[in-house]
């Protein structure tokens, strides 16, 4: 396995970011390869900014050190594009994340029914309580919910698995020791104890706007389908389905009132065919059951009284 600190030294580097990164790791194989090549190997790829390859020729590994050492005392462990449990699924999309950090309990993602669930953070009670009561079905019936953090839908979609006794995934835009909103502390807490807490940046980021929509095709390349419960005409939501649209992954929308500013987006990726409209758990999982049938027996959806308990 390459040296952590190589893979930690390329992420961090001004200037290269998104599939840039990408293709410099394929040109030259390994971390350790770009580290050691040399200004007229950088030039001779072609392609990179001026700002990138003063980036590159900066060969101090103290940024590196630091981030390992507050891994160490934080409880994170990390995951590199190369490591042979890396998701096959995240790998395979447009720009994977090269390292991830995580701390909890690490899951073989490809072999998991992984349902990403996103929605607005102005959630509705209509929105909150679909989305508490679909994320508790799904996981009752094998599913893995995989969400963000952030207020609204996917908080609801975190408590609703959690309530059920299932674990979550839950991908962040910031370091995993940043708890964003402050208020969800223990939802953080929770979610390191019985699922895993991921991210793409290292601890010590805080969580800033841009980082969010970067985020958010890590939510739709871990997981086999993307549902979005509540969005308005624009914003996170539709990016994460584009996404998922992108990286041919299932998509579902939950149907809204018509006229609700909170329902625009879902019912339009319905009317537009770009999403299946969903009703409950079942909706989801049979687009699904054939591939993964010793994942999703038939066990019997809780009654509606018990899910909201």
């Amino acid at each position: 396995m390459s040296n952590l600190k190589h893979w930690i030294w390329l992420t961090q580097r001004r200037g290269i970011a998104g599939q840039a990164a990408v293709q410099i790791l394929k040109h030259f194989g390994s971390p350790e390869q770009v580290y050691a090549a040399d200004r007229g190997a950088y030039e001779t790829m072609g392609g990179l900014s001026s700002t990138a390859i003063r980036s590159l020729l900066d060969k101090s590994l103290d940024r590196a050190d630091q981030i390992l050492g507050d891994c160490d005392r934080l409880g994170i462990q990390l995951l590199t594009l190369q490591d042979s449990t890396y998701p096959e699924r995240l790998a395979a999309i447009h720009q994977p994340p090269m390292v991830l950090y995580w701390k909890g309990r690490q899951f073989a993602m490809d072999e998991e029914v992984a349902i990403a669930m996103v929605g607005a953070r102005e959630a509705t009670p209509y929105g909150v309580d679909v989305a508490m009561r679909l994320s508790a079905e799904l996981t009752r019936r094998g599913a893995l919910i995989v969400t963000g953090m952030a207020q609204g839908i996917d908080a609801c979609a975190v408590r609703g698995a959690l309530k059920m006794g299932g674990p979550v995934v839950s991908v962040i835009a910031g370091g995993l020791d940043r708890v964003y909103p402050w208020y969800h502390k223990d939802l953080y807490e929770d979610v390191a104890a019985v699922g895993t807490l991921m991210s793409e940046y290292p601890p010590g980021t805080d969580h800033k706007a841009g980082h969010f929509p970067i985020r958010n095709r890590i939510l739709s390349g871990l997981s086999v389908g993307v549902i979005a419960v509540e969005s308005a005409r624009s914003g996170g939501t539709l990016l994460t389905i584009g996404h998922a649209i992108d990286q041919n992954r299932e998509v579902f929308a939950v149907p809204g009132p018509i006229g609700a500013p909170m329902s625009e987006g879902t019912n339009r990726l319905i009317q537009l065919g770009s999403a299946k409209l969903i009703l409950n758990a079942d909706d989801v999982l049979c687009e699904f059951v054939q591939r993964f049938p010793a994942k999703l027996g038939r066990k019997p959806l809780l009654p509606p009284a018990a899910a909201e308990q």
